[in-house]
């Protein structure tokens, strides 16, 4: 799903609502019939609150042979389904079609099944056990319906009257349309689509059926034409497609820098040819550096796709995504659904509970090509726009509600949680551990959830970040800093920061590193980044010269909101505050070298601790002479530091780095 259009609708329902910049909004025609469609997809997600595949099996194979209608309605054919037991003694099982259609027959080793709702309850005629592969096919047809008017096998038109027929499987509905064990849980290896439809033309063009992966052959039947598709990856089965219309089809190639090279295919409407063909220009700019940072496309040995629709917004298909149209005010909506063949394809949230893991990441895959293009200013002024202020955690409660798994926090807080992320481990971490992410051996072509995610940037950074996750992820809303400062004669500054969040019953503290930038007389300003984790907390700092002012998180590396409050009591440190302190090296490998010039030596206490506020290192240190602190114990990861006086004052923060 998408940025632009959060599902295609819900998307751009937001954008209705919020007015968002930068985004080119539908024209209001288009706009107020998704909004109808909207109600009435609500109205189907109250009487549809529930769903769940059969875990005692695992489907490996689907080979769908079946006819689609093009002038009315309809549905049929066979779908062969090859699946290895996950229990002893497997004796039947379920998989899911929707009611309207109905079940002809099934073959063996079923000797007999019953309907009830969205299942099919198949009796096998024996007793089966894991490593036995066993094939059922199911012959089926009928008039498809559509869920809440909205979504399944989708019939509209374009231009003049001419058809334009699609699937719209997610979350789970792609037993709208084929029998299948439906779901984010369970991967086929491949699936073989073949699709027969009416040999018509439309204004002089012929109708074609689209599929994933690669179109090995099209066999003419006289009246009719079959489609034979070929995908040879891992897939779930909402992102098996297929779209039928008078569609014109041209083809880039993409030729990667590492040396992969496969064909970009377009099906577009005749009508939209040449804005299309100027929307998807920088398509293969887009695809190299997704492959820089991700790692290369996960389905190069086949193709990337996108398939124009008409109407809704973009559904990312694996290998062919399926857009509203493919214009350049369409192009990061283009960009969006091609990260999502790394984020959400290749690795799939193993639940809707962690549906940011798909849509977070797609988000902010735009913002990362826009601070590609445009700079790290163009980047912030983009990622702000995702600020989420509203209540609800990131991870869903609720995962078979459909209509509350596409919602703008999983969008909109998904994105800027890896903004935040990014803000706490560095850069160079960051993205060390995105590309790690996506290229995990035991993710890749599978499933994960958040602590999938979360172990490999901790084994990336060497940085526990359970408080991370834990206050972003699995609680809502943000802190609320209030802070106030004053200067001494030497120039000395103290700060204090105020979390005030729980007087509208927010988690008291949010634990972050918090950076406090100084503007000084001379027009010169410099950003210090201190450790967080206290209602009211004082910091200390040395400065060279007058300060004209003081910003927390000038840069919104966090999502909060932030007031300066005179009233706040603060204090500067001590009697005087002690300039010159040197930390070195930095980074460091094994050993810290503290120094705290002083002709009357006085005794210090030095703290150094992990990004969770652990302490790592206690020591008591003098001035006027070079402390030696050993650190070999300590893994890989940033750290941070504050020097204290006997009085207990904070005369220095920092953050260091182990390398």
């Amino acid at each position: 799903m998408k940025r632009h259009q959060l599902s295609g609708l819900f998307f751009l329902l937001l954008l209705l609502i919020t007015g968002f910049q930068g985004i080119a909004q539908k024209p209001v025609a288009l706009q107020h019939q998704y909004d109808l469609e909207f109600q009435n997809f609500k109205e189907f997600v109250a009487k549809n609150a529930t769903f769940k595949g059969d875990t005692n099996i695992d489907v490996k194979f689907y080979y769908l042979n079946i006819s689609i209608g093009v002038e009315s309605p309809f549905v049929g054919g066979s779908v062969l389904c090859r699946f290895e037991p996950e229990i002893n003694g497997l004796t039947s099982l379920n998989l899911n079609l929707n009611p309207s259609l109905n079940v002809d027959s099934i073959s063996e080793p079923c000797t007999s099944y019953s309907r009830s709702g969205n299942e099919i309850n198949i009796n096998l005629n024996g007793s089966f056990n894991p490593g036995e592969l066993i094939d059922l096919t199911i012959y089926y047809h009928g008039i498809p319906v559509l869920a809440g008017g909205y979504k399944g096998l989708r019939y509209e038109n374009h231009g003049n009257n001419e058809p334009i027929i699609a699937t719209l499987s997610t979350p789970y509905l792609a037993h709208y349309w084929y029998p299948c064990k439906d779901g984010p849980e369970d991967k086929p290896d491949s699936v073989y689509v073949d699709i027969t439809i009416p040999d018509l033309s439309y204004n002089g063009i012929n109708i074609i059926a689209v599929s994933n992966g690669i179109l090995e052959n099209v066999i003419d039947n006289g009246e009719t034409k079959t489609f034979q598709w070929r995908h040879r990856y891992p897939v779930v089965t909402y992102y098996v497609m297929a779209a039928i219309s008078n569609f014109v089809h041209f083809q880039d190639e993409f030729n990667g820098t590492g040396g992969e090279n496969y064909p970009l295919d377009y099906y577009i409407f005749n009508e939209d040819l040449n804005s299309a063909q100027q929307g998807v220009e920088d398509m293969p700019a887009v695809l190299q550096f997704f492959s820089d940072i991700y790692g290369t496309y996960p389905f190069c040995n086949e193709k990337y796709g996108m398939t124009q629709l008409g109407f809704y917004g973009a559904i990312e298909n694996q290998t062919n995504t399926i857009i509203n149209n493919m214009s350049p005010s369409w192009f990061l909506t283009s960009a969006h659904e091609l990260a999502h063949q790394w984020f959400g394809d290749m690795i799939t949230c193993r639940n809707w509970h962690h549906a940011w893991l798909n849509e977070g990441f797609a988000v902010y895959s735009e913002a990362l090509w826009i601070e590609h293009i445009n700079g790290y200013q163009a980047y912030l002024n983009y990622i702000h726009t995702d600020e989420y202020f509203n209540g609800g955690t990131l991870y869903l409660q609720n995962d078979q509600d459909t209509f509350n798994i596409f919602q703008p926090i999983i969008y909109k807080k998904g994105a800027y949680t890896l903004h935040m992320l990014r803000g706490v481990v560095g850069d160079d971490v960051f993205f060390e551990a995105l590309k790690n992410y996506a290229t995990n051996p035991g993710l890749m072509y599978g499933d994960a959830v958040t602590e999938d995610m979360q172990q490999v940037f901790e084994e990336t950074s060497g940085t526990d970040l359970d408080f991370f996750f834990e206050e972003w992820v699995y609680d809502e809303y943000y802190p609320y800093y209030m802070y106030n400062w004053i200067q001494n004669e030497d120039n000395s500054a103290s700060v204090v920061i105020k979390q005030v969040q729980d007087t509208w019953g927010y988690r008291p503290v949010f634990e972050m590193p918090v950076r406090i930038r100084f503007d000084l007389l001379s027009g010169a300003d410099t950003t210090i980044t201190v450790w967080n984790d206290q209602q009211l907390q004082q910091y200390s700092f040395d400065l060279p010269e007058e300060l004209l002012n003081v910003h927390i998180d000038p840069e919104k590396w966090i999502l909060r909101k932030e007031e300066y409050s005179p009233d706040i009591p603060v204090e500067i440190a001590g009697n005087k505050t002690v300039s010159g302190i040197t930390i070195s090296p930095n980074p460091f490998h094994d050993k810290l070298v503290v120094y705290i010039p002083d002709k009357q030596p006085k005794t210090y206490h030095f703290s150094m601790f992990d990004p969770n506020g652990k302490i790592v290192k206690n020591i008591e240190i003098k001035s006027g002479s070079r402390t030696v602190i050993d650190l070999m114990n300590l893994s890989e990861g940033i750290f941070f530091y504050k020097i204290s006086n006997n009085s207990g004052k904070v005369i220095k923060t920092g953050k260091v780095v182990r390398k």
